[in-house]
């Protein structure tokens, strides 16, 4: 489940973070593996604007679920705070905590951090490199001088807490760029993306698979990569086809923005037979999970969770039964 929507009336910005919260909660009760959180500063007042503290806020009451963080972009953060924020997340979550880098879509992100736009690429990739040297640091080999753009730091010795899985969290790259794609492979990370087609799905998960493997990986860091990747789309079901489409478009009348979806046609809608078949296409692409990002609204949260309802109970079951099957 991927918790991600606007906020249009500021008056309803603590029910909606209370109705997120107990959206986490339902979700690690049922038959969700994970829970997903973005990050986006100032851009169309996102709902809780800063994952990494909601993620631990939530990670102490959660019983199963995988905290996925995505995306993070490391550009944003100084690579002390963020390292440490990460491992005090996988602590806090038992080891379950997937950090998924991606250089974000909006300038009001770098631009609100005083980053320079016209490095908004290298700031990225040196952002990702630093993280990586400190959750490396013993403190054995002298001090770790780092630098990111205007940050700057020097470590004599190592973060602290550590991160509850060793050496780090389950790192990832949030991408649709084929270069990003092949150095997810490289790196052995899961790959997260938002692939529209499940035929292209099907040759991209091939194409990234294919590099996998012929990266040399040890079979862990190949599972943990093949589990963890992932596409994500907008979900919403109903009890007939047409129902579902209708209240999905009086959705995005109301919230023009959106969620993580602008419009009807970007998502897989309709009744749960409907779903779990376009939710089977994409199984059948070789992904390992399935981000959904549910229609959030807090002044009407009922079709909300009748659609929750739905998914649980009719379209999961269905789609873990195709999958076994193959």
């Amino acid at each position: 489940m991927h918790l991600s929507t606007r906020i249009q009336d500021k008056r309803n910005e603590l029910p909606l973070i209370n109705l997120m919260t107990d959206l986490a909660l339902e979700a690690d009760a049922g038959k969700f593996s994970a829970i997903s959180l973005t990050e986006h500063h100032l851009h169309e007042n996102q709902g809780y604007q800063n994952s990494l503290l909601f993620a631990c806020a939530l990670a102490p009451r959660l019983k199963q679920a995988t905290l996925v963080l995505a995306t993070v972009n490391p550009a944003l953060h100084h690579p002390v705070r963020l390292v440490e924020s990460c491992n005090l997340i996988d602590q806090l979550n038992g080891g379950r905590l997937v950090v998924v880098f991606g250089p974000g879509f909006k300038d009001t992100d770098l631009v609100a951090f005083g980053r320079d736009l016209s490095e908004r690429t290298a700031l990225f990739e040196q952002g990702i490199e630093t993280v990586l040297k400190i959750w490396d640091y013993d403190g054995k080999g002298g001090p770790l001088e780092i630098s990111v753009g205007a940050d700057r730091g020097r470590l004599d010795t190592p973060v602290n807490p550590s991160s509850f899985r060793k050496p780090r969290p389950i790192l990832a790259r949030g991408t649709l760029n084929q270069a990003a794609m092949a150095d997810a492979a490289t790196r052995g990370w899961p790959l997260f993306t938002a692939i529209k087609d499940p035929a292209k799905a099907r040759e991209q998960i091939a194409g990234y698979h294919a590099s996998l493997a012929a990266a040399g990986h040890d079979p862990e860091t190949v599972r943990l990569a093949r589990e963890w990747s992932t596409v994500g789309k907008a979900v919403h079901v109903a009890d007939t086809d047409a129902q579902a489409r209708a209240e999905a478009e009086a959705f995005f009348a109301k919230n023009p923005s959106g969620a993580i979806a602008r419009n009807a046609d970007d998502m897989i809608v309709g009744s749960p037979e409907t779903v779990a078949r376009a939710m089977g296409e994409f199984s059948a692409s070789g992904i390992g999970l399935m981000i959904c990002g549910f229609l959030i609204d807090v002044e009407d949260p009922s079709r909300l969770q009748r659609s929750i309802r739905l998914f649980q109970d009719e379209v999961i079951p269905h789609v873990a039964e195709t999958a076994d099957a193959h």
